[in-house]
């Protein structure tokens, strides 16, 4: 989970969001988000042709507005203001985000599938694709209109989640000038490190649908260089992907249990890949993809001791290694150093049923969820290696959506392996399920149940429950363990209420359980029981503004008694959703 900004909040308050029905049911057809099958000239077609029947375009016209309807009844001065001050989306920067040409074939799915990619963009709030069916030639004329978010957010923040506190200052810009460029400089100090960091995205003109990214950082306790040119398969119907990527990142990273600092490492790590894809069959409703590529990975650990020192907030390092069985000058803290070299392929599967939601992860926007099967597998042999015998390095995918009656349910499954080679064998699964329920206008309710299993856990990665991780409350990296499982319940409340078109606001009551256990550090957790927590907070969601996310206000009330858990903990996040 991202931790919150206060600033995000404030921005939403205070800045025209410069940091600005149904849960389970699909907004109706044209409600919205201009659905092109409930467009009157493609109903007149249906005597004669499918839901998914070809069409050639003719024309694609587009155009893009502002931030804030200064037409609308509740408009302000202030929406005034951040219009005249926003630069609006250049066409031709959503010209090169459209899947499609003009001369292009394509059916009504290719653009719901269309609006679902630009709403994709952090810098576009929605999008609506008019289309002009002529039934007679199969000819369509498309009519694209963007809503541009506000997407210039100074930052002087504070933000607070597992009982430690992060601040940042800067500035960040997500559609410079009006181009689509991501662009980030500011200072940022948490309980890991502080310093300065910039970062650039942007489209690279020269070949549709890629994006070059730089990312810069000057820290107190190392430096990071990254750089990557990513040519995804953007769309169900993309021919090749293409893909560079290195970064460079030393660092000292602490390891945190029972509210503390329990080691400190210092950490040297390089990253490389490189890819190319081919799609090997598709048709209207799905893809098949072959991926090959090559990576290296190197990452090489030493103790950081005298960083632990410093903070003052450490475990007593020879109560742990008693516990341990181990003797004082016991490494058992530091990780395996890893130096991969793999050549690998992969196969990916796609299954493209869009259904168009709202209330799903966010508050009143339109929401793009795929409920078919996306199914990834990749399989690679270890170069580097004194081992005998074949080593091997393994990643599986699945992603499925369904509604169950008038629910929805969002399922996925992870899996890793590396096996055979100079590390002990490492294997990790993680599946998680997700269930959202309308009850009415105003309440909702929401359950998620997930687990991981492990073995030989990389111990710079640990498994754990946390208030980001399960249950919500608790101290960061808190309870350890080879495996977890945890799950929550939330009863949701919207009020439809808009303030001045700058967020919406709603309210949740919560209850979460979890526990890790096993593994050689579990046995140090000061409460290795199910953990559990109750609590209630706010949701504010900003539709115009370009922080993705949903601001959490919340007052949790751990019931668990260890030393380091406080009765009540407060937090202010921005998390992926309500």
């Amino acid at each position: 989970m991202k931790t919150a900004s206060l600033n995000n909040m404030l921005f939403i308050l205070l800045y025209t969001c410069l940091a600005s029905a149904s849960l389970a049911t699909e907004i109706q057809d044209g409600e919205e988000t201009g659905n092109p099958l409930s467009n009157s000239s493609l109903a007149n077609c249906q005597s004669t042709h499918n839901s998914e029947a070809i069409f050639k375009i003719d024309s694609i016209t587009i155009n893009t507005q502002p931030i804030f309807d200064e037409d609308a009844p509740d408009a302000i001065t202030l929406h005034k203001w951040a219009n005249a001050l926003h630069v609006i989306t250049k066409p031709f920067v959503i010209a090169e985000r459209l899947p499609f040409d003009e001369g292009d074939e394509v059916t009504p799915a290719d653009i719901v599938e269309a609006e679902a990619l630009l709403r994709r963009e952090r810098y576009i709030a929605n999008a609506d694709i008019r289309a002009e069916f002529n039934c007679a030639s199969s000819r369509v004329n498309l009519h694209a209109t963007t809503y541009d978010n506000w997407s210039f957010i100074p930052s002087l923040s504070f933000s607070r989640s597992g009982g430690e506190n992060s601040t940042i200052v800067g500035v960040r810009e997500d559609n410079l000038l009006g181009l689509g460029i991501r662009s980030t400089f500011r200072y940022r100090q948490d309980e890991q490190r502080s310093g300065y960091q910039f970062a650039m995205r942007s489209a690279f003109p020269w070949v549709r649908h890629s994006n070059v990214s730089l990312a810069l950082a000057d820290n107190d306790d190392g430096e990071l260089y990254s750089f990557a040119f990513d040519k995804p398969f953007y769309h169900l119907g993309s021919t090749y992907s293409i893909l560079a990527f290195v970064q460079s990142n030393n660092r000292i990273e602490d390891i945190f249990q029972n509210g503390d600092t329990r080691n400190s490492l210092s950490v040297d790590e390089l990253n490389l890949r490189a890819a190319y894809g081919i799609q090997i069959n598709a048709n209207n409703e799905q893809t098949q993809r072959l991926i090959m590529g090559v990576d290296r990975e190197r990452i090489e650990f030493a103790a950081g001791l005298d960083s632990v020192t410093q903070q003052g907030e450490f475990f007593d390092r020879l109560a742990i290694i008693s516990a341990l069985g181990l003797n004082e000058n016991s490494l058992a803290f530091v990780p395996q150093s890893r130096d991969f070299i793999y050549p690998w392929i992969g196969y990916e599967f796609v299954q493209r049923d869009i259904h168009v939601m709202q209330d799903i992860y966010f508050i009143r926007q339109p929401e793009d969820i795929n409920l078919g099967w996306e199914f990834y597998v990749q399989v690679g042999v270890e170069l580097n290696s004194d081992a005998a015998g074949i080593g091997t390095h393994t990643q599986f995918r699945l992603r499925k959506g369904a509604f169950l009656g008038e629910a929805l349910l969002l399922a996925s499954v992870d899996l890793q392996s590396i096996l055979n080679t100079d590390i002990k064998n490492f294997a990790r699964i993680d599946g998680q399920l997700e269930y959202f329920y309308r009850a009415s206008p105003l309440l909702g309710y929401y359950a998620r149940l997930s687990g991981t299993a492990s073995e030989n856990q990389f111990r710079d990665r640990p498994i754990v429950i946390d208030d980001d991780n399960g249950v919500r409350g608790y101290p960061l990296q808190y309870q350890h363990g080879d495996n977890r499982f945890s799950a929550s319940l939330e009863t949701r409340f919207y009020t439809g209420y808009n303030f001045y078109q700058l967020f919406e606001l709603g309210f949740a009551a919560f209850a979460d359980v979890g526990r890790a256990s096993g593994g050689e550090f579990s046995s140090l957790n000061e409460d290795g029981d199910i953990l559990a927590s109750a609590g209630f907070g706010a949701r504010l969601y900003s539709n115009k503004a370009s922080n993705p996310g949903v601001v959490h206000l919340d007052i949790a009330m751990p019931l668990g008694d260890g030393e380091s858990v406080n009765s009540w903990e407060w937090s202010i996040q921005l998390r992926r959703g309500f």
